[in-house]
């Protein structure tokens, strides 16, 4: 009865798109209840103010980072309410 929400950064280099359709694959054989929210233009470490190495695929997202917590809040009060 797992629930689950992933939020990922499609240019994240450290979990390239073809591993996130593995893992929805994964998730949906589990007949887990599963989301993913895959931002556009993002890396890995969106959400760290502090991140900015390219080479690494850190990168911080002011963008992403303000948005992301509302998919958030909206799976929260799903599985909560």
């Amino acid at each position: 009865k797992a629930k689950v929400l992933a939020l990922h950064g499609y240019d994240d280099p450290m979990v390239p798109p073809d591993q996130v359709n593995a893992f929805a694959k994964e998730m949906t054989q589990a007949k887990v209840d599963w989301q993913i929210n895959m931002y556009g233009n993002t890396m890995h470490a969106f959400t760290n103010s502090l991140a900015n190495d390219p080479g690494l695929g850190t990168v911080y997202s002011k963008t992403v980072d303000q948005g992301y917590w509302q998919a958030m809040e909206g799976f929260l009060e799903e599985i909560f309410n």
